[in-house]
């Protein structure tokens, strides 16, 4: 998922700014065949729900709504500070530069004033952000404008089966014309992860991403860094990895 920064604001989705869309849509299900979509994708301001600190642990609450133990304190790497993602109930590190987005409560907005605004801010139509929040992502962070593109990153739940390695988790992603360049087996403060990064030509560029699928309460969620850049994609996800956890 990249933007133009030739075009108007982020604007110009049509090409890289739909990968990680792709990506997303790629990783409906562990062992499930794997299809790509062309939704575009947005950004917009900084959400409350990121926070620069790490709090304390306190008693929390599981998916299902069983009470399990205090999270253990999960310090943020150098240069980052949280996400929280309310859909999921858990938090990881992104850049303190990047903007984060709360899809899921903009998500309940389609139809409102608030909504049409978000969309105008972003140079979009209301379709075009609702297309990308029907998407299935609950949270997003964008980085700032790298030469002509702009990082970005993804969150989602992923219901039913499990992704058993990189390869599996990627391959709907990157598809014929991506090419894995390194997978793994990881262990996050959320629970264990597999990760794949990969690298695809796309109209002019070459796209690098990584994807984590991490096991929490039962079921995983994929994250998904995308950028021009590799070393931008390795160390924002070398941050994820580090920090993806219950939320406190």
């Amino acid at each position: 998922m990249l933007g133009y920064r030739g075009c108007m604001s982020v604007r110009c989705l049509a090409a890289p700014l739909t990968v990680l869309a792709l990506l997303v849509a790629g990783c409906s299900g562990g062992g499930a065949t794997q299809t790509t979509s062309t939704t575009t994708t947005t950004t917009t301001a900084p959400t409350s729900s990121a926070t620069t600190s790490a709090a304390m642990p306190s008693p929390l609450t599981s998916r299902s709504g069983t009470p399990t133990a205090p999270a253990t304190p999960v310090a943020l790497p150098a240069g980052t500070k949280w996400l929280a993602v309310p859909a999921l109930k858990t938090r990881l590190a992104i850049p303190t530069s990047w903007k984060a987005v709360d899809l899921a409560a903009l998500r309940e907005q389609k139809g409102t004033p608030a909504f049409a605004k978000a969309a105008a801010g972003l140079g979009y139509t209301e379709q075009e952000l609702a297309d990308f929040t029907a998407s299935g992502a609950v949270a997003m962070a964008v980085g700032p404008d790298a030469g002509e593109t702009a990082p970005n990153l993804l969150v989602r739940s992923v219901g039913g089966g499990t992704f058993s390695d990189g390869e599996q988790l990627t391959s709907g992603s990157r598809g014929a014309t991506g090419t894995l360049d390194a997978q793994s087996k990881a262990t996050t403060p959320g629970g264990p992860a597999v990760r794949g990064d990969w690298h695809a030509p796309l109209d002019g560029l070459t796209v690098h991403a990584s994807q984590l699928a991490v096991e929490v309460s039962g079921q995983q969620d994929i994250v998904t860094v995308a950028a021009q850049d590799a070393q931008t994609v390795k160390k924002v996800m070398d941050g994820v990895v580090a920090s993806y956890s219950p939320a406190p």
